[in-house]
């Protein structure tokens, strides 16, 4: 009798397994399977950006390059030395000449015209001010159909635009002014440094000076009176370096980009001011090329030495504030993109979504998703399968529970107490 019990069960236990097996593995079987999911995190807002590692040194914006003309003139000595810190109108060297006269006059020429050209561009912002204030930017149903341009001559001419809104033509007024701005301080800049002159030719009747344009470093004398006499470094930095082929192809003009200075902590920003398309060296077979480029600081930092290395990440793109997860979690097939969602009722539901900009391991989603939603982040095999997971403490935060909706909230309290 225990023998026919022992053969009976072990062939049930047999029969079953087997049956099970056949059900689990069957095509379109309809026996539900569950899932063990032990990778999974929640659709999260965070910001994708893409950017570009390169190298770069600080170095002047600019220099002014000093020339001396030694027709008519006699030079006498050089008033600075390499190393000293000049300011716009500071002299840099002394020259004797017999037409001091000629040379007064001349300058005041040129102060009379700078000022005449300072006095159309005053009327100028002046009308582009009284054509701003003509235009309330909350007013959609008012449009103009004319603006005016700044030509070389200080004249006004017409362009007719059409279906331009307020807030765009204020936006150009506002450029527009700023540019003349621009332009009145150059011109301002350039009537002082006439002035200075004419004053130091005044107080000594038998020479002249040549002064400095604007604030920097005397970078080079040239005693042999070769031109140019004296270059002056500005104190104005930027940061400037060379990209590879590959780099050139990602990076433009305008875009910013994050610095770091070897032994500072804070961050440099700037945008990429120019990208030079002709290479640093001439281009030679089985030689790479480089590529110059220059970078404009947001702000100065007067510690900063010229010279310093920093390591630059030009941002190529960016998405803020977007759905992500991780590139792990997307599963591709036929150029489909999907994700493996965890939803409330315990079950594993695949769904197709739009992917944006990606980064590392963070991949954009643009259409599919919400966030807050659970994903399996692997195991992807499973559709339409009930699941089970381990719970997950981190989770368990007074920052969770503030983010369940008060329907949530009563959902999971009176599945406590059924569960009890």
């Amino acid at each position: 009798m225990k023998k026919w019990f022992i053969f009976s069960l072990i062939f049930f236990c047999i029969s079953f397994i087997t049956l099970n097996s056949y059900l689990i593995w069957k095509k379109d079987s309809k026996a539900e399977h569950t899932v063990y999911v032990d990778d999974w995190t929640r659709v999260q807002e965070r910001n994708v950006i893409k950017t570009l590692d390169t190298k770069g040194i600080l170095m002047p914006q600019e220099e002014y390059k000093v020339y001396f003309d030694d027709k008519d003139k006699e030079f006498l000595r050089f008033l600075v030395n390499e190393g000293d810190i000049v300011t716009a109108g500071t002299p840099l060297l002394e020259y004797a000449t017999p037409e001091l006269d000629q040379l007064r006059a001349t300058l005041e020429t040129e102060i009379s015209q700078a000022e005449g050209e300072l006095s159309s561009i005053d009327e100028y912002i002046s009308k582009l001010l009284d054509y701003q204030a003509s235009i309330s930017s909350s007013d959609s149903s008012y449009a103009f159909d004319s603006m005016f341009t700044f030509e070389e001559d200080l004249s006004f001419t017409e362009n007719n635009t059409e279906d331009t809104s307020n807030d765009m033509i204020i936006s150009q007024i506002e450029q527009e002014i700023y540019k003349q701005e621009l332009e009145k301080s150059k011109l301002e800049d350039k009537i002082f440094n006439y002035e200075t002159q004419i004053s130091l030719i005044n107080e000594k009747s038998d020479s002249a000076m040549i002064i400095s344009e604007g604030d920097g470093i005397v970078k080079e004398v040239n005693d042999q009176l070769g031109n140019p006499v004296v270059t002056v470094a500005s104190t104005t930095l930027s940061i400037k370096g060379t990209l590879t082929e590959e780099q050139l192809k990602k990076v433009q003009v305008d875009m910013p980009f994050h610095a770091t200075v070897s032994g500072e902590k804070a961050k440099l920003k700037g945008t990429i001011f120019d990208i030079h398309s002709y290479p640093e060296n001439e281009p030679e077979i089985e030689k790479k090329n480089v590529y110059p480029y220059e970078g404009i600081l947001a702000e100065q930092v007067e510690t900063l030495p010229i010279g310093a290395t920093a390591d630059v990440k030009v941002t190529l793109d960016q998405a803020l504030k977007v759905p992500t997860v991780p590139r792990k979690a997307i599963v591709k097939k036929d150029e489909t993109s999907f994700l493996y969602f965890l939803d409330k009722d315990g079950m594993v539901a695949r769904k197709a979504v739009k992917t944006g900009l990606s980064s590392g391991d963070l991949q954009e989603i643009n259409e599919g998703t919400e966030i807050g939603q659970v994903v399996m982040t692997s195991n992807h095999s499973h559709d339409n399968s009930m699941f089970v997971t381990t719970m997950k403490p981190t989770y368990l935060k007074k920052s969770a529970f503030k983010n369940l909706s008060t329907k949530e909230k009563w959902e999971s309290f009176l599945i406590g107490l059924a569960e009890r």
